[in-house]
């Protein structure tokens, strides 16, 4: 179906309201109770009447034969109730505050008298839950608006928030983009905006990834936030995490507006951990105290009710809210330290060039490359075995080592000196780190971002509201880079906008027959080109490539490159659209409370590319080298001398057949729950929810992946080929249009019980389980094209004796020797390369979590009280890395030994009693050599492990004890105090995106041999966690305890408030590993170091660590934290030794802690206008804690016992210094 067909049927399917289509995410809240006599009993018929606040909008309702009675599906905001019986004094009740999806009871004893008497309370309902197992919570309107809130990087967020409760982990820091919720896998949880998910299309982004970074709403667009952590109601789900809700803001009844700006200045940021001097080269050198910050988010607001004609009658009543948010950013955090080669070496001298201890690496001239008559290949390479002999440089008289002779003619010929021409000249001493970015660059493409929010609400008669929302954000191009624009590295992004839309439909049918209706689509249109394609005729152009569109990418070994390979900006646009439609049905019938709904989503993608067709051309330092250094010799050749004298060593492009994929997905879901009132005291909530998500599909069928089981005619008909989607490739199709199966078989039963056992006091427990999104890591929506693509690669022979090529000459032509042009459509297409895109079978049966909770809350006072819980989560199929297929068992390792890098020659059958695969096998190898390991593969016709894409075989449990303390805001005051001791164990990658786990990563590679190993904790797992927010209006001034006054003196010292935000877990787990390790790749096993019984790990203890303690300037060393000698040593792992350590140990690194205050003075100018002046503090104290701050986390000391000489040393992370913000407002 067409993408507009699709998107027709959605709307229709939307204004028809039909209640049959999935999950209805709605986020409106309940209020219901008993109503009773002074004796307890109930009052049959009393009508009851509740009552928006803000648009006096009310809604009618009569008590049921038990006295109940109920309003479900209300938007959240302040409401009064009023209840009327004969007999009976009228009863009405101000302030009650409904936040998002809250069940909220509010019983009602009515008194004795007439109609014309009424009693006023004027409180707020229970803050308990009477009703339902979910824990959760949420940041009111009025701290919401409050608290500290930080302008980094993007305007405010205030989803960010969503941090303060019970369960949520942060890692090393709090960045919320790296939340957990109750041990769910980083970035899987689920969010919505006015009832809608904001799936990001095939990326299969969601949660706090959207609502934080790509899609931020600041506290002037959103009403409230809330957080769904546990056992939420079953119209919830695609997750198995939690559930992040927001609701914009709407108009009411009385008119707002407003506007304010916030700003980070240089001068009001404490320095950085490390800026007042730093080791560079061996030399001592002033840091920068502060880089530049520049940030300012600046916007405007109006809202209230519109008196259009047609739009506001009797009737009819229509609301609208606009907010306009401008974000600037100049600068940035940090000021890299890039390495440029010498004005020396420029020329061709490389007399400078010296290792750390001031001894000279050769450079050798390519020219004199002679073989080596007395090389032994059955030795190891070394000083003394070289392969190649070659001649250092001498000068023009040759007496001048490492000077390359001026009047050369390779030299004059060169083209390198038409990049050189446009690089800055170092500002530092040395041959490395040796120039200082003048100005840091913003490492945000939306650096000069606006953004829109428009709401409309209309109201029709009293049993239809309306409401409409759109949200906007782009961003102009911006040309900026570390060098000059003619060597950026550096992409730009055109375009750069994106869109949310909203449309939500509550029908009253009755005053116990409710449906919610909603319909959403979302985009982001970007595209991504080279900083530097202006400048295309102005650069070489290299022969051979397909199109020199944009300056070739040259990469420099140990030096900065130039150029990019992302291509021209408008062929490289990529769109994400979500299209969801969803509808929920609430029918109050007596005790119960039922639910019916679903959703259907549309999930896309629109990828064009045209990236890497000017080629790549990386020079190194083999090329100007020996394949050994020399006596006495570190290293020897040097990279810029390479390119000066264009001898490349490894070189591609790319050649397209196809330039555009088109991923498509779609989901279906269904639920039906009840709320049953089984007694005063006793509910039961149960229910169960469908899932199903589609596999992914490419729209033309332009798509291959890898057949594990069908023959390939290239390898003598074993099982393994390279399939085709769909049924129009011939030979090479597929049959299916997607690898995987499609499962149907996600039902999610919940089940929970509240228990009031006294009017204070509930118990609530639940049980259920909850299926996830179907996740392709990678952000390419599953889509891979082999064969409809070529990427030719061009190395250099082996320790480059000979070069690839001479850049001049440019890259080989196609042919038979060569490469051919695509398309590729053969299922032998990728023998002797790398993998294929291999998605298994089965893998469209979707992850899901089982999570459990018991809690107990408790009621101090109307406005104050304590939730304690056990929350568990158990996880299973998660994504994972743990079973390649392509993998040999450990086993091997001892049977063949050194045998395994035993070569076959293009005539050899067997080889140590291994047989050849097949006739060719060894001529057929291009990516990896033809080895004894390789032939013993299950597919031995590819070059890699053969990965599943979305693998989901990982698992996790999670225990918790959590606890909570809230304080609604009254008497000035407010307070939510959340603590979270937990376990999380994983065999799991630490995020959806399981691209993430790598050789030395979080992850860990251990064998699928030995699975059992991957147990452990998870990389982020933080015990304990604490965190108290307090807002708090000081007592001063007109209306207040003291200095009740009023004139100037209540200007001066009235209207001041303080809010507090603090933060303080637990140190993050160390993981060891070895990068020196000769296991080979064929057995997919990393080395893992065990730790030694009885040796302190620790060289300085964690509690008095100095990272400058000892500090050789010579070598910017210092006494490490960790000591090597507790590790099992390197030279164990030079055998085929994997180490017998955990993936991650139970040493922790050190413990965060964070605290944010903000000041803020109220004025009032006039009755209605109000100034505001606000002093925010980020890191009030300027604590410095050594942990990454990076997304999804990491380490913040070197971890790898492969280079004892960094052991153990800080590697420069730290959290951010202290900001201070400013902001003013003035609103009406």
């Amino acid at each position: 179906m067409r993408g507009k067909g699709v998107l027709s049927w959605l709307l229709f399917l939307t204004v028809l309201g039909i209640p049959a289509l999935g999950q209805a995410q709605n986020w409106n809240a309940t209020i219901g109770g008993t109503v009773m006599d002074p004796t307890g009993a109930a009052i049959p018929n009393a009508q009851v009447t509740l009552t928006l606040v803000a648009t006096a909008t009310e809604s009618h309702t009569a008590t049921e034969p038990n006295g109940l009675y109920a309003f479900p599906n209300l938007r959240p905001g302040i409401y009064q109730l009023k209840v009327s019986a004969a007999g009976f004094r009228d009863y009405l009740q101000r302030g009650i505050e409904l936040a998002i999806n809250d069940n909220m009871r509010q019983d009602v004893k009515l008194e004795l008298g007439t109609a014309i008497q009424t009693v006023e309370v004027s409180a707020n309902a229970s803050p308990l839950n009477y009703e339902t197992p979910s824990q959760g919570g949420g940041i009111t309107p009025e701290t919401l608006k409050e608290l500290p809130l930080l302008v980094s990087g993007n305007p405010r967020s205030a989803i960010a928030f969503a941090i303060l409760e019970p369960g949520i982990t942060t890692g090393g820091t709090a960045n919320p983009f790296d939340a957990r919720i109750n041990g769910g896998q980083q970035s899987g949880d689920e969010a919505t905006v006015d009832g809608v998910s904001m799936q990001e299309g095939f990326m299969n982004q969601n949660g706090m990834v959207s609502l934080y970074q790509d899609w931020p709403m600041t506290p002037d667009m959103v009403s409230e936030v809330k957080v769904l952590t546990s056992n939420y109601d079953a119209q919830f789900g695609s997750t198995n995490s939690g559930v992040l809700i927001a609701v914009t803001k709407s108009g009411t009844d009385a008119y707002h507006a407003g506007g304010y700006e916030y700003h980070r200045n240089t001068w009001l940021n404490a320095r950085p951990f490390d800026s007042f001097n730093r080791v560079d080269n061996g030399l001592e050198v002033p840091g920068t105290a502060r880089p530049k910050d520049l940030e300012n988010d600046v916007g405007a607001f109006i809202g209230g009710k519109a008196k259009v004609p047609g739009l506001w009658s009797g009737q009819k009543r229509t609301y609208f809210y606009v907010n306009f948010e401008a974000f600037r950013i100049v600068g940035g955090v940090n000021r890299p330290t890039l390495n440029l080669p010498t004005m020396q070496e420029r020329q061709g001298d490389f007399s400078d060039w010296k290792d750390d201890k001031g001894n000279l690496i050769p450079v050798y001239d390519p020219a004199t490359t002679a073989a080596n008559p007395n090389f032994d290949s059955s030795k190891p390479v070394d000083y003394t075995n070289e392969p190649f002999t070659r001649q250092q440089f001498m000068g023009c008289d040759g007496a001048h080592p490492n000077v390359i002779c001026s009047t050369d003619p390779r030299l004059a010929n060169s083209l390198a000196p038409k990049w050189l021409q446009f690089l800055p000249q170092p500002n530092l001493p040395g041959t490395l780190n040796n120039y200082r970015v003048p100005t840091p660059v913003p490492d945000t493409i939306l650096a000069q971002t606006n953004y829109w929010l428009f709401t409309v609400d209309h109201y029709y008669h009293e049993n239809h509201h309306f409401k409409g929302m759109v949200w906007y954000q782009g961003a102009p191009p911006k040309f900026l880079s570390v060098l000059p624009l003619q060597l950026a590295q550096e992409t730009f992004s055109a375009p750069q906008y994106t869109f949310v839309d909203r449309f939500n439909w509550d029908y009253t049918i009755s005053p116990t027959l409710l449906n919610h209706t909603a319909f959403g689509y979302l985009d982001r249109n970007e595209g991504y080109g080279c900083v530097d394609e202006k400048y295309a005729d102005i650069l070489p152009k290299i022969p051979g490539v397909p199109l020199a569109n944009i300056p070739p990418a040259i990469g420099l070994g140990e030096f900065n490159g130039f150029g990019c390979t992302a291509g021209l900006s408008n062929g490289n646009v990529t769109r994400r659209p979500t299209a969801i439609t969803n509808d929920m049905l609430t029918w109050v019938r007596g005790k119960h409370k039922l639910e019916f709904g679903g959703e259907y989503r549309w999930i896309a993608g629109y990828v064009h590319s045209n990236g890497g067709q000017s080629g790549y051309f990386n020079f190194s330092d083999a090329e100007t080298g020996l394949a050994a250094p020399p006596a006495g010799a570190t290293a020897s050749g040097n990279a810029l001398a390479s390119f000066l004298l264009e001898q490349v060593d490894n070189a591609g492009a790319t050649f397209y057949a196809v330039q555009s994929n088109y991923p498509r997905q779609h989901a279906w879901s269904w639920f039906v729950g009840d709320t049953w009132k089984l007694t005063p005291k006793l509910t039961v909530d149960y229910g169960i929810r469908w899932d199903t998500f589609s596999p992914s599909t490419e729209k033309r069928d332009q798509m291959s992946f890898f057949d594990p089981s069908g023959a390939n005619p290239g390898a003598a008909g074993r099982p393994g080929r390279l399939a085709f989607a769909g049924t129009k490739w011939g030979a090479a199709s597929f049959g299916r249009r997607q690898p995987e199966y499609i499962w149907h078989k996600g039902f999610g039963p919940r089940l929970g019980v509240a228990y009031a056992m006294t009017p204070k006091t509930v118990i609530r427990a639940g049980y259920g389980v909850f299926y996830q999104q179907a996740f392709y890591p990678g952000w390419g929506g599953g889509i891979a094209q082999e064969g409809f693509v070529a990427n030719p690669y061009f190395p250099a022979t082996p320790y480059g004796a000979q070069a690839a090529f001479k850049l001049s000459d440019g890259i080989p032509a196609p042919g038979p020797n060569t490469f051919s042009l695509p398309p590729f459509i053969d299922s032998t297409f990728l023998n002797g390369q790398g993998a294929p895109n291999y998605r298994p079978f089965d893998a469209n049966r979707l992850s899901y979590a089982q999570q459990w909770n018991l809690s107990v809350e408790h009621q101090f006072t109307n406005n104050f009280y304590v939730n304690v819980a056990y929350v568990a989560n158990k996880g299973t199929r998660l994504p994972s890395r743990n079973v390649p297929l392509n993998v040999l068992n450990p086993s091997l390792l001892a049977q063949y030994g050194p045998e395994l890098s035993d070569t076959f020659g293009s005539t050899d059958t067997v080889v140590d009693g291994v047989p050849a695969p097949y006739t060719g096998w060894a001529d057929q190898m291009q990516a990896c050599s033809p080895t004894v390991a390789q032939a013993l593969l299950p597919y031995p016709q590819y070059c890699g492990n053969i990965q599943g894409l979305n693998e989901n075989a990982g698992s996790s449990t999670y225990h918790s004890l959590q606890i909570k303390a809230e304080k609604r805001m009254s008497n000035g005051m407010s307070l939510l105090g959340s603590y979270t001791w937990s376990k999380l164990l994983t065999t799991a990658s630490e995020n959806t995106q399981a691209d993430a786990t790598t050789w030395s990563g979080a992850q860990g590679v251990i064998s699928p041999f030995e699975r059992h190993r991957n147990k452990a904790l998870a990389s982020d797992d933080v015990p304990q966690v604490l965190s108290l927010t307090y807002v708090y209006e000081m007592p001063f001034g007109g209306g207040k305890r003291f200095l009740n006054r009023g004139g100037l003196l209540n200007k001066a010292v009235g209207g001041w408030e303080m809010s507090t935000i603090f933060r303080a877990s637990s140190g993050l787990p160390f993981f060891f590993r070895s990068g020196y390790c000769n296991v080979p790749y064929e057995f997919r096993q990393g080395c893992i170091p065990g730790m030694i019984s009885g040796v302190d790990p620790f060289v300085q203890s964690k509690s008095g660590y100095d990272p400058g303690r000892g500090l050789d300037p010579s070598t910017g060393l210092a006494t490490p934290l960790l000591n090597i000698n507790a590790f099992e040593s390197k030279d164990l792992f030079s055998g085929f030794y994997s180490g017998s350590g955990s993936r991650i140990t139970t040493l922790r690194a050190f413990s965060y802690h964070s605290h944010n205050l903000a000041l803020i003075k109220d004025t009032k100018l006039t009755e209605k206008l109000n100034f505001q002046l606000r002093c925010e503090f980020f890191n009030l104290w300027n604590w410095h804690i050594l942990n990454s701050s990076g997304e999804w986390g990491g380490l913040a000391f070197n971890n790898d016992v492969g280079d004892p000489t960094h052991f153990g040393q800080w590697n420069g992370s730290v959290t951010d210094p202290r900001n201070i913000q400013i902001g003013v407002r003035l609103e009406f």
